[in-house]
């Protein structure tokens, strides 16, 4: 019974931190892959750096290989770019790719 309530204790501490965090606008950045299919014109990349910007999120990366860069930001502040009516054009023809940064496996990530 006393580690239910320990439980259950810890549960709502972790939900009310975490909602204080995004009340507070201390909500934690992380770092975003920002990719561009070959083919896609510069002002599109133009349009989705300013906006990012203007968002909230900072430019960390620029890829040379590939169209696209790494920006570190908030998950809303990406959501905030989604939501704009340029993106949702941009999207439609374009499809550019914006994924949270992390570790890239093969075959489950399992020893081979």
């Amino acid at each position: 019974m006393q580690f239910k309530l320990f439980s259950f204790l810890i549960c709502l501490f972790v939900t009310f931190v975490s909602a204080a965090a995004v009340l507070t606008g201390k909500e934690g950045e992380v770092d975003w892959v920002v990719s561009f299919k070959d083919g896609t014109p510069q002002n599109i990349i133009d349009f989705t750096v300013t906006n990012l910007r203007e968002a909230g999120a900072e430019i960390t990366h620029e890829f040379s290989i590939i169209k696209g860069f790494v920006i570190k930001a908030t998950e809303s502040a990406v959501k905030q770019f989604q939501g704009l009516e340029g993106y949702t054009q941009i999207q439609a023809e374009w499809k550019p790719t914006i994924e949270e940064d992390g570790p890239v496996t093969a075959f489950g990530g399992g020893k081979i």
